[in-house]
This record gives C-alpha cells, sequence and structure tokens, in this order.
C-alpha cells in the first residue's frame, strides 16, 4: 500500500510502489494496492475481527485532507471498499474515531482518479486504521491508494507556540527555514541532524518572521534529515528529505 503524505511530504512510509502512472491516476494492477481476503484482530479492539489496514506514519502530523483510490483491477473490482470507518491515534492504543464514510467503486480505467474522502481538520495523529465494513461484493476486501495531505511541522512534546515552515520538502539543493510562531518571543536556535544523528548544521540563530537558508549543500547525500527548533525551554522536530 503507498501513502503519499504531501506537504511537500513525498514520504512513502511502508511500500515503494509504481502504482501512480499520472498525477492522481492509478493504474489497474491488483499487486500495487492492499489486499485482505481474511479478517484479523484489529488494532482497534472495537473493530474486533475485520479487514483493516494501519499506518504508522513515524511522527505525529497535522492531518488535513485523505484521498482514497478504490481497488482498481478490471476483474477485481467488486473487492473495492464500499464503507469504510476511520480511526486515529496517536499511540495505536488508544484510537478516536473520525467516522463511517461511502467510497465509490473504481473505474478498472489507468485514468482512474482517486476520490476525496474527508477533511480530517487538522487532527493531530500519528496511527491511521482504515476498516472495511463492506465491499461491492467480492471474497476480498481492497484499496489501490491513500494520499493524505499533512501539515509539515512535527512537534516534539506537543510544542503548539513553536511552529515553523521549512521549505521545499522533499529539496534538492537549497533548504530554507521560516519561523511562524514563537513561544516566547525570543531568538529560536535551529540545527540539522541525519537520520544516525550526525550533526550535518551546527546550532544558530534564527527570528520569528525570519526566513533563512539553512542547508546549501549539494554534496549532502539523499535521505532523511531532522531540523530541530529549541527556544525558552521548548523544542520542535522537522523530518525533511533530500532528494
Amino acid at each position: 500500500m503507498k501513502l503519499i503524505l504531501i506537504i511537500i511530504f513525498s514520504i512513502i512510509f511502508l511500500h515503494n510502489s509504481y502504482a501512480q502512472c499520472y498525477p492522481d491516476r492509478h493504474n489497474t494492477t491488483w499487486y500495487d494496492g492492499w489486499i485482505s481476503c481474511q479478517t484479523a484482530p484489529s488494532p482497534n479492539p472495537v473493530r474486533g475481527n475485520s479487514h483493516w489496514v494501519q499506518y504508522n506514519l513515524g511522527e505525529t502530523y497535522v492531518l488535513h485532507e485523505l484521498f482514497i483510490w478504490n481497488t482498481n483491477a478490471p476483474d477485481l473490482l467488486d473487492w473495492g471498499m464500499q464503507e469504510v470507518v476511520i480511526d486515529v491515534s496517536n499511540d495505536g492504543i488508544n484510537w478516536t474515531e473520525v467516522g463511517v464514510f461511502l467510497l465509490n467503486q473504481a473505474t478498472g480505467f489507468n485514468r482512474h482518479e482517486g476520490e476525496f474522502v474527508v477533511n480530517l481538520n487538522s487532527i493531530k495523529a500519528k496511527h491511521i486504521l482504515i476498516t472495511g465494513l463492506n465491499n461491492f461484493g467480492g471474497s476480498c476486501y481492497g484499496l489501490s491508494e491513500v494520499k493524505i495531505n499533512v501539515d509539515n511541522t512535527v512537534g516534539l512534546d506537543e510544542n503548539e507556540c513553536l511552529r515553523a515552515n521549512v521549505y521545499p520538502n522533499p529539496f534538492t539543493h537549497e533548504l530554507k527555514l521560516n519561523i511562524r510562531d514563537n513561544c516566547a518571543n525570543q531568538l529560536i536556535y535551529y540545527s540539522i541532524v541525519d537520520a544516525l544523528g550526525r550533526v550535518i548544521v551546527r546550532e544558530s540563530q534564527i527570528s520569528k518572521g525570519e526566513t533563512k537558508v539553512i542547508l546549501s549543500d549539494a554534496k549532502i547525500q539523499k535521505g532523511i534529515y531532522f531540523v530541530t527548533l529549541k527556544t525558552a525551554g521548548k523544542i520542535s522536530r522537522i523530518k525533511v528529505i533530500k532528494q
């Protein structure tokens, strides 16, 4: 199952697949998606034994619009989910129901476009659970793709007042930082480390409202990096990708 997180996050958390041949379109192969032919105990006990798929985003994100592409293989359109319930969680244990939603059956054509399902209205969550309540009559349940638009600010200790824009993300040559909010209207200190914790950019200062190029080095290898912000005893972290 392919999950695309956008505010320029192009993070594929579970699988790297090539199902998306064109923007917002999906091909007609069943193996580029998620299939469940047997129920299993759900991470959310309320759902019991069911057909479900759970996404662990790795961090807590602010969630916005959610889109779903139903199973699009021409001979398996009845595997597509017709009614789903969506739950979110910060710890994978305690779940909050977003709602029950009806999905359309896919077309079976490679120009099939996903459908808008719900605006999650800035819910904060690390886990997303999609459970199929019924399908279009098939023996299995399936989805082709899920896309979620997210805020690119990921907070440690849920620091609401320390927020920033880091862009473009993913970046190729140059990464910029702009501070939107400041807990105490004081100077913010930022640093950048790689996925192994090695320091790429040592602590430097930036002020609220200031936009600064914080990384411009073509020699930096492709991969995941973390921008850490500190001020007045508060700390936040933003994940960025070099591509």
